[in-house]
């Protein structure tokens, strides 16, 4: 008679990260159930051999469609940019249900909270300066005031005794990669440039990242760990092993798209949502907790060294 499946419930199953996570632990060989709001985004995780799951955490009557089924792994990756913290109330009562579910039949759930390398704040160095050093899982907590909620959810999950699950909280940096990235803005801004390339930003700043099937992995190995007590209550930053500078990013997005680059230095603090804001939220981001505790290391190249695959798959997702 052959082992039952582990079973995982990834919310925002349709999103860029939700979506990638879901996929990587169906081809781990994981039950997978993924939460969706919309029953149009079903065919795509039915294709993929996930289980669809229509609802959002504001609603839980959705449980009633897993009823019977306990899961091993809860994972979070949804944001609300206009109810940071109420979304986030939603999402802890919606964990702790599904979780004291599992503890009822004798399971207790790794809870994976996706959070965010701002949760850092932004660097006062750039790449040159004398002292620069990375972000890591011990640097304090400095966090933009929008996504100050998510953070302490974080935190709170981190802090939390006598639980009936245990949890990790993952930063990863920027991804990319696929049919969505989140530097599409820059594909975009390029793609509308007619002669010249302008980036607001200065050419040193620190732009890192990874590509979205290395960060999805990343969920794999921490959730399959032979030694929870290891990772749990445990923080853990995702990024590739090198960061790029605005200089290389904006070289290579000007050679694809045959521009002159040209740089502008802010004048004004600039918005971390707009495109510009990709470039002046400096951030050097460690990764070498994960890669030491459970052998993770990215596979996929580089943004400026794959930026042709990946504005290949970004353009397709976009035509009509």
């Amino acid at each position: 008679m052959s082992t039952p499946k582990r079973t995982v419930f990834v919310t925002g199953a349709n999103g860029y990260i939700g979506n990638a996570i879901a996929k990587a632990f169906n081809r781990a060989g994981w039950k997978t159930y993924g939460l969706i709001r919309n029953e149009k985004d079903a065919p795509d995780l039915a294709l993929n051999e996930i289980h669809p799951v229509i609802g959002s955490p504001a609603d839980l009557t959705f449980l009633k469609q897993t009823e019977g089924v306990v899961f091993d792994v809860i994972i979070s990756n949804t944001e609300d940019w206009s109810d940071m913290s109420g979304h986030l109330k939603q999402i802890k009562t919606m964990i702790e249900k599904i979780a004291e579910m599992s503890h009822s039949a004798g399971v207790r759930s790794l809870v994976m909270f996706t959070s965010g390398c701002k949760d850092y704040g932004m660097m006062d160095k750039k790449h040159g300066d004398e002292g620069l050093a990375p972000h890591t899982e011990s640097s304090p907590m400095n966090t933009p005031a929008q996504l100050l909620p998510r953070e302490q959810y974080g935190t709170y999950l981190l802090e939390q005794k006598n639980a009936i699950y245990d949890a990790v909280v993952l930063r990863p940096t920027i991804v990319y990669g696929h049919s969505s990235s989140h530097y599409g803005p820059l594909f975009e801004l390029a793609s509308q440039s007619e002669k010249t390339l302008k980036l607001i930003a200065d050419p040193n700043a620190i732009m890192h990242s990874l590509h979205v099937d290395d960060c999805a992995q990343a969920y794999v190995m921490l959730a399959e760990y032979s030694d929870r007590r290891k990772i749990a209550q445990q923080a853990y930053n995702i990024s590739n092993q090198h960061y790029e500078t605005a200089q290389q990013i904006g070289e290579a997005l000007a050679a694809s798209y045959g521009l002159e680059l040209e740089f502008e230095a802010p004048i004004e603090e600039i918005d971390i949502t707009t495109v510009h804001g990709l470039a002046n939220f400096w951030q050097w981001v460690g990764s070498d907790k994960i890669r030491q505790d459970v052998g993770w290391q990215e596979t996929k190249t580089t943004f400026i060294d794959g930026i042709n695959e990946y504005r290949l798959a970004y353009e397709a997702r976009q035509m009509p």
